[in-house]
């Protein structure tokens, strides 16, 4: 029995074509520290990561590269941003859909967390799209709070991109939070922010350390991309993240309306099942791939059974997001979760509705 993958929310299967090939190459044949090994092959390598923020830069409409740091994922990228430009008992309005890549920091940090509250904020930060329902907010209105407050907005575009458009220059965000791994069809161990520029040359970094460059001094480099990036990066990682947005670039428009077409398939199937309550935004409101279920049967077993039967890989609980959840009404309990790629097929989809709707009659 095949594997039906339905958990690309989570990380992407299968990666974009020649991503695993561009890994290879690089470490089997390419392999060279960036900045630091004298070797022909550093250009090469070079050019591949300025192509990937270049491509970044342009997905989010700013004119700064070297304005991008790079992460392991966009949970270290949000901590990057929330550490570098909060302290213990500032005050943070939060959207209502928040991951704990944003909670726990704050927790750490030791912030005091408002909804609804502007008044006192010292930052917004803002998921574009919920990782539960996948629910797109109203970033302009994120923006203008913050703007008005004269503070920094910080967005989480972790189920967002590229599904959204997200315009850096109209949003003004101090910091656009991605992963590489999620919906840039990308290896694991990838991810970044963009950074406004005054952001960019001020904020204190997550990691200092060497560099390759300014190497004369004991003190964060001054310049950019370089001071944002202490040690040696995930190059092969980075290298495959390179190949697989330019795919995802070169593909938009298809990808976008795929995943919309399989979300909508899905959509109606499961609605027509007794016993079956789908969480969130209603079909033709829905442009982030993600369904997320309840059931009058419980959802862990539904899981379970959709693995041991039919090889339907799902995610179940509470997603690393019980403010999420809680927004939704569905804390403690969860919810089962549903999210294609663009690489699934139609019988696929097809064959989930019906191994849910026979669960659903035992």
């Amino acid at each position: 029995m095949g594997r039906i993958y339905l958990d690309n929310a989570a990380t992407s299967f299968p990666k974009a074509p020649g991503t695993a090939e561009a890994v290879s190459d690089y470490l089997k044949d390419n392999v060279v520290n960036l900045y630091r090994t004298e070797s022909g092959k550093s250009e090469e390598l070079f050019s591949a990561i300025y192509l990937l923020r270049e491509n970044i830069a342009s997905l989010y409409s700013y004119p700064h590269p070297e304005c991008i740091a790079f992460t392991l994922n966009a949970t270290e990228a949000l901590n990057m941003a929330i550490k570098g430009l909060l302290k213990k008992g500032d005050k943070v309005l939060v959207a209502k859909y928040e991951h704990n890549a944003v909670m726990r920091p704050l927790s750490q940090l030791g912030c005091m967390i408002a909804k609804d509250d502007a008044d006192g904020i010292s930052a917004v930060i803002a998921n574009a799209a919920d990782n539960v329902s996948g629910n797109v907010i109203d970033l302009s209105e994120y923006a203008e709070i913050a703007k008005k407050q004269s503070v920094p907005l910080i967005i989480d575009a972790s189920q967002a991109s590229p599904y959204i458009d997200i315009d850096m220059s109209v949003t003004e965000a101090a910091a656009i939070c991605f992963p590489g791994h999620k919906g840039f069809l990308g290896p694991e161990g990838t991810g970044g922010v963009v950074f406004r520029r005054d952001i960019a040359e001020a904020i204190e970094p997550l990691v200092t350390g060497g560099t390759g460059t300014e190497s004369d001094r004991e003190t964060v480099p001054t310049t950019l991309p370089e001071r944002l990036s202490g040690g040696t990066e995930n190059l092969p990682g980075l290298v495959g993240l390179s190949h697989s947005l330019s795919y995802v670039i070169e593909h938009m428009t298809e990808i976008r309306e795929r995943c919309k077409a399989l979300t909508e398939r899905l959509h109606d199937g499961l609605s027509a099942i007794k016993g079956i309550n789908i969480i969130g935004q209603e079909k033709d409101e829905k442009t982030i791939p993600i369904i997320s279920i309840t059931a009058e049967k419980d959802v862990a077993w539904l899981s379970s059974v959709l693995l041991e039967r039919h090889s339907i890989e799902t995610r179940v609980g509470l997603h690393c997001a019980p403010e999420s959840h809680r927004s939704l009404g569905t804390f403690p309990s969860g919810t089962l979760r549903f999210s294609p790629g663009p690489f699934t097929q139609d019988d696929e989809i097809d064959k989930t509705i019906q191994a849910v709707k026979e669960a659903m009659d035992e």
